[in-house]
């Protein structure tokens, strides 16, 4: 358990060493410590930056820092255990860890709620046009112009 806590360790500071890191963990574990709201939340999904305003301490067996749930800070422990995906949500790319994985939760699921995107639709290959009439004389349909066409500045002397 000690290695795979290092991979986790090693992928989310490779992460925040360029961008933000999008942090997915199981809050019901009784070492995880966020507010009593979330403490059910099987896929509690949480994004850490180095350039909070409060810092933030990773190591090898836990992250520590202060976050703000509706607007309010809360000194929050997670430790690499209840971790079970980091990924970086502006690039989509990112590692989930199968066997921290909580049985209970349909990964299926995850997509409908953004954690990981649907596959992409293939457009459709046949362009589609919308069909116009002309009259041949360039400009006959266009805006009517007024017979004064003034500009809305002035030259003051």
């Amino acid at each position: 358990m000690e290695s795979l806590n290092k991979k986790k360790y090693d992928f989310l500071l490779f992460l925040l060493e360029t961008s933000d890191a999008m942090v997915c963990l199981d809050a019901r574990l009784p070492e995880v410590d966020v507010p009593q709201n979330q403490k059910s939340n099987s896929s509690l999904n949480l994004i850490f930056n180095l350039n909070f305003r409060r810092p933030i301490e990773v190591n090898e067996d836990a992250i520590s820092a202060t976050l703000a749930f509706s607007g309010r800070p809360y000194k929050c422990f997670l430790p690499f255990e209840a971790v079970w995906a980091i990924y970086d949500p502006n690039m989509k790319n990112g590692q989930v860890w199968e066997e921290s994985i909580p049985p209970d939760i349909n990964l299926a699921d995850q997509i409908v709620s953004g954690i990981t995107d649907p596959p992409p639709k293939i457009p459709d290959p046949k362009p589609k046009f919308k069909s116009l009439k002309t009259t041949g004389k360039p400009g006959s349909e266009g805006a009517t112009k007024s017979p004064r066409d003034r500009s809305h500045l002035r030259v003051i002397k």
